[in-house]
């Protein structure tokens, strides 16, 4: 008899493998980039163009995946295609080369979050799994993988963060090809062809939630691109930068945990204000705070600015959008407020990080604002 794992592990497990390169990757690329001599407006320049090449990724291919099958396959080819071409960063570190393997690597690592987000969906769909309390091992991931990483650095040098990636992804890929039993099966309804992403964004009822999930997301881009960045400049050790990051998962998993209970009976407009008010909190906190405790704690905000957004967005998700269009906009929730809204204002930060420093989280706290006025929609 074949070994195989029960389909709710296999699904935290997936998460953790994934989020846990993602806890290097998210908090640390720009370290890397820095180390290896790039300036602080060419960083910005290539995660900006990285996000865009995420936003492809994800909607180029993952197009027609409906089937759990072609689900599997397309982790497995995209992770193996992720490893060799990260490794292609130890070839050269000429400035147009790493420019170029930023926009791949990140074009063929991104659509893993979708693919990962669509197979759970179906878990909850046909299997009843608990979202947030499968989901939280992906937060656990990125928790340890942020924290270690911080402590290797400033043991090390900045060379370990490329490595960590290297090897997070090696144990991803040896998990896609692991069976897994009582996995969705496909019938004719899960076959059928998906709606294609111009039909779905042609459809009024669901520019509301593009709009509030683009700008709840996006507004974390200073955070994202330049958090590291910020506090090394004003003397916060890596250790610390690492504890930072770790600790704003501890407020993520605490909300992943107890999500399915504690907004049972609340509706998505409201997650969507409670996500919106904690991120004028979070952001306008990082703009004067530098006082390590202080930070730490402004961190926990992180369950709520990510956290309870996403939840939202992906009730909204398993309540309003049929089977078979469910990795269609599970790409375009990739491709538009994680990666093109980011990259928007990532690009943004790049160029004024360098006069308005900790200013720069004021103009990501204005940028919710307008959520606040979206949720009256009807469709939310």
């Amino acid at each position: 008899m074949s070994y195989s794992l029960p389909s709710t592990l296999w699904m935290g497990l997936y998460y953790l493998g994934f989020f846990g390169v993602y806890g290097v990757l998210l908090p640390f690329w720009a370290l890397w980039l820095k180390g290896e001599g790039m300036s602080t407006e060419m960083i910005g320049t290539m995660l900006a163009f990285a996000l865009i090449a995420r936003s492809a990724g994800a909607l180029l291919l993952t197009r027609n995946l409906t089937t759990t099958v072609s689900l599997l396959q397309a982790m497995r080819r995209l992770t193996l295609t992720s490893i060799i071409t990260f490794a292609g960063f130890y070839l050269s570190n000429n400035v147009y080369v790493v420019f170029l393997l930023v926009v791949i690597t990140n074009f063929v690592f991104s659509p893993l979050m979708a693919l990962g987000e669509a197979m759970a969906a179906k878990l909850v769909r046909y299997n009843n799994m608990d979202y947030g309390r499968t989901r939280l091992w992906g937060s656990i991931g990125f928790m340890l993988a942020s924290a270690l990483t911080g402590v290797l650095v400033e043991s090390f040098d900045h060379q370990v963060i490329l490595f960590t990636i290297i090897v997070g992804l090696a144990a991803l890929l040896l998990l896609t090809v692991t069976p897994a039993r009582n996995m969705p099966q496909d019938t004719t309804t899960s076959s059928k062809r998906s709606s294609s992403f111009i039909a779905i964004l042609s459809r009024p009822s669901f520019w509301p939630f593009l709009l509030i999930t683009a700008l709840l997301q996006g507004a974390h881009a200073a955070y994202y691109g330049f958090g590291a960045v910020y506090w090394q400049d004003i003397g916060i050790s890596e250790t610390y930068i690492g504890y930072f990051w770790s600790m704003g998962v501890v407020g993520e998993i605490f909300f992943l945990a107890i999500g399915r209970r504690l907004f049972a009976n609340t509706s998505m407009a409201t997650m969507f204000v409670i996500a919106t008010l904690g991120s004028i909190v979070r952001w306008l906190t990082l703009s004067y705070a530098v006082d390590v405790t202080v930070i730490m704690l402004s961190q926990l905000l992180h369950g709520v600015t990510f956290g309870i957004a996403h939840l939202a967005a992906m009730r909204y998700i398993s309540e309003n959008v049929a089977d078979e269009d469910t990795m269609t906009v599970q790409a375009i929730y990739a491709a538009i407020p994680f990666s093109l809204a980011i990259a928007l204002l990532t690009f943004l930060s790049g160029l004024f990080y360098p006069d308005l420093k900790e200013n720069i989280f004021i103009l990501m706290a204005i940028a919710v604002v307008p959520v606040l006025l979206l949720v009256r929609s009807k469709h939310i």
